[in-house]
């Protein structure tokens, strides 16, 4: 990348070690939350997929709010945080989630990838609201790409 010398540092974060956003968010004005848990054969997907989920944007809206030069947080949510219901509507809007029991109830491939955007998008919105950060959302419909293991 041109001047990635100058103006590009990599930090290394786990969304499962709390705190350990804290030094790569220091001195950010922007943060943009891209990563989430993954496992779609999870044994235990409350515990690997879910917790780690909500508990991971938690920590980075908390990390944002130590570094007091943040100015906005962007999250990468999901379109199954909007429309994962037994009943399909023919238009959503910022009001509408979907329906987390449905999705531990029916089990539908990656179901516990739905619950845990979901769970933490609505716990990342009253973390931001409580603590007066601006956060906003984006739902793209469709990610994809090669995954990034280390």
């Amino acid at each position: 990348l041109p001047k990635a010398e100058t103006h590009l540092t990599l930090w290394k974060a786990d969304l499962a070690d709390e705190g350990s956003f804290d030094e790569a968010i220091q001195g950010c004005t922007g943060v943009f939350h891209v990563a989430t848990p993954m496992d779609f054969e999870s044994k235990d997907p409350e515990n690997e997929v879910i917790k780690p989920t909500i508990n991971g944007v938690l920590d980075i809206l908390k990390a944002c709010l130590k570094a007091k030069t943040v100015r906005r947080l962007v999250f990468t949510s999901s379109a199954g945080t909007v429309n994962v219901e037994e009943h399909q509507k023919s238009y959503y809007d910022e009001t509408d989630w979907s329906d987390v029991e449905f999705c531990r109830s029916v089990k539908m491939t990656g179901w516990m990838y739905f619950a845990s955007k979901t769970l933490a998008e609505q716990a990342a919105w009253k973390f931001a609201k409580e603590n007066n950060i601006d956060f906003i959302t984006i739902i793209p419909t469709l990610v994809i790409g090669p995954f990034l293991m280390p």
